[in-house]
């Protein structure tokens, strides 16, 4: 599974409860239509330029780690973070594969 994919699933479960509580805190508090409805819509909005941005990032992160451009890497000071997210990925792909050995010894 791709980094983007276990984000996204991460944000959109975030974004729903926030978005839920939201509704639910402005509703009961009794406070009126206009102003619920402006906050829902600031949330909504925020929501979406919050997806935005980690679209974003990601596409650069995959352009750069595709290209393994490491002139852009130093130039925008990311060099690091793109290397602790490789290292992250190997090891969340040696953890699943020791998940499934574990799970195919207990068959």
């Amino acid at each position: 599974m791709k980094l983007w994919d276990r984000i996204q699933r991460g944000m959109e479960a975030g974004f729903d409860s926030t978005i839920a509580a939201v509704h639910s805190i402005t509703e009961k508090a009794g406070e009126g239509i206009e102003l619920t409805r402006l906050r829902r819509e600031k949330v909504r909005l925020e929501t979406q330029v919050t997806r935005r941005l980690a679209e974003l990032g990601n596409r650069v992160f995959e352009k750069i780690s595709a290209e393994r451009d490491d002139e852009i890497a130093e130039k925008f000071g990311i060099k690091d973070i793109l290397l602790e997210v490789a290292q992250d990925e190997a090891k969340m792909v040696e953890i699943d594969q020791r998940l499934k050995n574990v799970l195919k010894k207990s068959e």
